[in-house]
């Protein structure tokens, strides 16, 4: 009888990976997940429902400073009356192994806490507004994180356990990103500092 040997065994396998390729999702059919906008994003320009403040994952550094050629004033909060000044959302999430996508909302004179996503890489699409994102600085001697303004349209990408904080200086217009991760769920470690130790609750 004849046995063929490992090479052959190899080459014959890996001709049937375009057939195993083809067939799959005939077997396994997938289908396509949608989250609607309205499960998405708060349904009134204030975001004051109690269903939304319940929903609100995230915290506030309202002490951000900014660093740039002239001074700018950090953000000041606005009173708390006005409900939640950083919105998490889940937009997919738990769908796909290696991705999923949320929606941070950054109300005006806000900012989230700095923070790292750990292990997972980050894009971020801003859909609206204006906002600053601030990166931990390279240098030891540096005292000022890097500065990056992002508007409508632009993207920004994160690499892995890169602290980032993102803040809104505007007045009156939310911050509104789509903020994309490598990994099924997100993974977002606050810290009271630039380098400084993790805060234990919340997620921005």
């Amino acid at each position: 009888m004849y046995i063929p040997d490992a090479r052959e065994l190899f080459h014959t396998m890996a001709s049937l990976i375009p057939i195993v390729q083809e067939v799959l999702p005939m077997i396994m059919p997938a289908s396509i997940s949608v989250t609607r906008s309205a499960d998405i994003l708060p349904p009134s320009e204030h975001h004051t429902s109690g269903d939304q403040q319940a929903d609100d994952r995230t915290d506030v550094s309202p002490k951000t400073v900014i660093p740039a050629a002239a001074p700018t004033p950090a953000p000041t909060p606005a009173p708390a009356a006005e409900g939640p000044r950083v919105i998490s959302r889940d937009a997919i999430v738990g769908q796909a192994e290696s991705m999923c996508a949320t929606v941070l909302i950054v109300r005006p004179r806000s900012s989230s806490l700095i923070h790292h996503n750990g292990e997972q890489e980050t894009i971020i699409y801003v859909t609206s507004g204006t906002g600053v994102l601030l990166a931990q600085p390279k240098d030891e001697d540096e005292q000022h994180p890097e500065r990056h303004v992002l508007g409508k349209g632009d993207f920004a990408y994160i690499p892995a356990w890169l602290e980032h904080q993102a803040v809104n200086q505007s007045e009156v217009e939310d911050l509104v990103m789509v903020v994309v991760r490598s990994g099924s769920a997100p993974v977002e470690v606050n810290l009271r500092s630039w380098g400084g130790a993790e805060v234990k609750e919340g997620r921005s």
